[in-house]
C-alpha cells in the first residue's frame, strides 16, 4: 500500500494528512469523530484504498496537527472551513465523502452551507444529524442500563460532578460495552482508551464542544439539528451503523427515509465503532456502495 503524508494551513494552524493507496478509483476522503478524536481508530478502513485513494486527516487540535488548544477555535463554522480547505487541497475533483459519528455533523453542516460540488457520494457512519434526537434517544438507552449505572449518572447530572466513580464506570465501563464497542474482550477496550489518549486525543475539546460522556450533552453541539435538510442532499447517500449502536438504527432508518437517494446498511453485532466490531462488514457495506455509485456514474 502505497502512503504519503503532509501539512496544510487551517484557520489556527497546520492539520496532518495521510493518503493511502493510489487506485483508479474516486478518492475517498474520511472525517473522523469526537469532536477532539483523532483518525487512527478509522484505520481500519484504509482496506478500501485497494482500489482508489483513501484520505484521512487528524482535525485541528489533536492527533499529530497542531495544537493551540484554543477554545475560541473550537467551532462547528471553524471546523467547515478546515474541511473546506483540507478538500480542496486533497481531492479538489469528484470525491466520495465518508464521517464517521461527530465527522457526519461535520460533513453534514459542510454540504448544507457550502454546497461543494464533484461530491459523488456520502456514507453517514453512526450519524449524528440531530442532536436532540441523538439525546432523547440516548435517554431511553440509559434507561436499559443497570439501576446502579442509572443512579450514579442521575446524581453526577444533578450535582455537575461527573469524576465520580459510578458515572465514569458507566460511561467507560456499561455504556461502552453495550453502544460503543462489542465485540472486543475487556482488556482490548482498556487497551483502546489507553491508545486514544496516547494519539492525543483531546477530551478538553469534546467536553468543551459536546460534553462528559455521549449521553450527557452540555456543550453548543447540543441544538445542533439538520434533519429538515436531509432532503436537499441529491448525491446517493448510504447510512450505516450498528445493530446495537448509539446511533440507533431505527433513527438511522428514519433519516435515510427523509434522504432521497439513500440506502441503509446495519451492521449485524456491532456497537457505534463498526470498523471495530466488524470491520470487514462495514468495509464490504462501503466498498459495495462506493462500487455501485462509480457503475452508475460510468453508465450515465
Amino acid at each position: 500500500m502505497q502512503v504519503a503524508d503532509g501539512r496544510i494551513a487551517v484557520p489556527g494552524g497546520n492539520v496532518f494528512w495521510r493518503r493511502f493507496g493510489n487506485g483508479s478509483g474516486i478518492p475517498l476522503l474520511v472525517i473522523h469523530g469526537g469532536p477532539g478524536l483523532t483518525s487512527g481508530y478509522l484505520e481500519s478502513c484504509t482496506a478500501l484504498s485497494d482500489t482508489r485513494p483513501v484520505f484521512m486527516w487528524d482535525q485541528l487540535d489533536c492527533g499529530r496537527s497542531d495544537c493551540p488548544r484554543n477554545p475560541n477555535l473550537w467551532t462547528l463554522e471553524r471546523f467547515v472551513e478546515e474541511l473546506d480547505l483540507v478538500r480542496a487541497a486533497l481531492t479538489p475533483g469528484p470525491v466520495h465523502i465518508l464521517g464517521h459519528s461527530w465527522g457526519t455533523t461535520l460533513a453534514m453542516e459542510w454540504l448544507v452551507t457550502r454546497l461543494p460540488g464533484g461530491i459523488a457520494s456520502v456514507t453517514f457512519a453512526s450519524p449524528c444529524l440531530s442532536a436532540p434526537r441523538w439525546i432523547k434517544d440516548a435517554r431511553a438507552l440509559v434507561a436499559q442500563l443497570s439501576p446502579d449505572a442509572q443512579a450514579a449518572i442521575a446524581e453526577a447530572e444533578r450535582t455537575g460532578d461527573f469524576q465520580t466513580p459510578g458515572y465514569q464506570a458507566a460511561a467507560s465501563g456499561e455504556w461502552m460495552r453495550a453502544h460503543i464497542v462489542r465485540q472486543l474482550p475487556p482488556e482490548s477496550i482498556e487497551s483502546l482508551i489507553g491508545s486514544l489518549v496516547e494519539q492525543n486525543a483531546n477530551l478538553e475539546m469534546l467536553q468543551y464542544m459536546w460534553g462528559p460522556s455521549d449521553f450527557t450533552v452540555t456543550g453548543p453541539l447540543r441544538s445542533f439539528d439538520r434533519t429538515s435538510d436531509l432532503g436537499t442532499l441529491t448525491m446517493p447517500v448510504l447510512f450505516q451503523c450498528g445493530e446495537f449502536d448509539e446511533a440507533r438504527p431505527d433513527t438511522v432508518r428514519e433519516q435515510a427515509g427523509l434522504t432521497p437517494n439513500a440506502e441503509v446498511a446495519i451492521i449485524a453485532g456491532a456497537g457505534h465503532l463498526t470498523m471495530l466490531d466488524a470491520p470487514e462488514l462495514a468495509n464490504g457495506a462501503i466498498r459495495n456502495f462506493l462500487a455501485r455509485v462509480e457503475s452508475e456514474v460510468a453508465l450515465a
